[in-house]
């Protein structure tokens, strides 16, 4: 028996070049996709602090819409240079809801009927989102307030837009779903035209840990007096208002992190005993 000849394996076809990416810096777009992972990254972390949740930003793609038709439920909105529009897998609200309004029903197998509570947190996330989009391409404040979103099961984009896909995990519940941002193609040339101006920024020299570099503004919140009218008008210069300090709130940004104790030390009023705020 003659042997058979080895059979060749086949080449992958080769991908057809889009002209939207020629002669345009689309390789800089990784720079766009890290940038924006940190502003939703911020815009997530909110709920982390105060829901206990535990939510991660993921991979994130840039490219031009083909020509299916993603369908599902798109928020949609006329910004100052075109549409934009906003699809959130509705796994992803209801888990942000879970953790925002409590687990009730969270382990029932049939999904729950849409409510208005659950819009309003849809048009939050897609609104938010696409206003972290468009302040990192360089719209001025007034412009990234795009204008009430409505909720489209066919977003009609203009010839020539942007998908940016968006990867959102979170932990505690093992929840893996997606947010897909969708801009007009005169947001994406902006977004081009100024990576392409953009002098790439030197590595740092510094190997430091995050935890040493990262400086965080703590506010605590010493005592609230409450005083009749009367007695508010009556103070004149030099009066004194007796309080006693207990334990004070801890804040961060806005958002409450710890309760302390108040002492003295030196002549000097400190914070002591940290306890997690619940």
């Amino acid at each position: 028996m003659n042997p058979q000849p080895p059979r060749a394996t086949p080449r992958p076809s080769p991908q057809p070049l889009d002209p939207r990416t020629l002669g345009r810096p689309v390789h800089l777009l990784p720079r766009f996709a890290e940038q924006l992972g940190e502003a939703l990254g911020e815009l997530f972390l909110g709920h982390n602090r105060r829901y206990r949740a535990q939510y991660e930003i993921g991979a994130i793609s840039i490219k031009p819409v083909g020509p299916e038709a993603v369908a599902g439920r798109w928020m949609v909105g006329e910004a100052a240079h075109g549409r934009v529009a906003c699809l959130a897998e509705r796994a992803l609200v209801l888990n942000l809801m879970a953790h925002r309004y409590g687990n009730a029903g969270a382990g029932s197998s049939e999904p729950p009927a849409e409510t208005a509570t659950e819009e309003r947190m849809l048009s939050w996330l897609c609104l938010q989102s696409l206003q972290c989009a468009l302040r990192l391409i360089g719209e001025p404040a007034d412009a990234a307030a795009t204008p009430a979103l409505q909720p489209s099961l066919q977003p009609q984009l203009s010839a020539g837009s942007w998908f940016i896909q968006i990867s959102v995990r979170e932990l505690g519940q093992g929840l893996q779903s997606q947010l897909l941002l969708a801009l007009d193609p005169l947001y994406i040339g902006k977004l081009l035209k100024r990576l392409g101006q953009t002098q790439p920024q030197p590595p740092r020299a510094d190997t430091q840990q995050l935890a040493k570099q990262l400086k965080l503004k703590l506010e605590a919140r010493l005592l609230e007096q409450t005083l009749p009218l009367g007695e508010l008008l009556d103070l004149r210069p030099g009066d004194l208002i007796p309080v006693r300090l207990k334990s004070t709130d801890v804040l961060v940004d806005g958002a409450l992190l710890f309760t302390a104790s108040v002492a003295e030390h030196q002549g000097k009023l400190c914070l002591t005993s940290f306890v997690d705020a619940e």
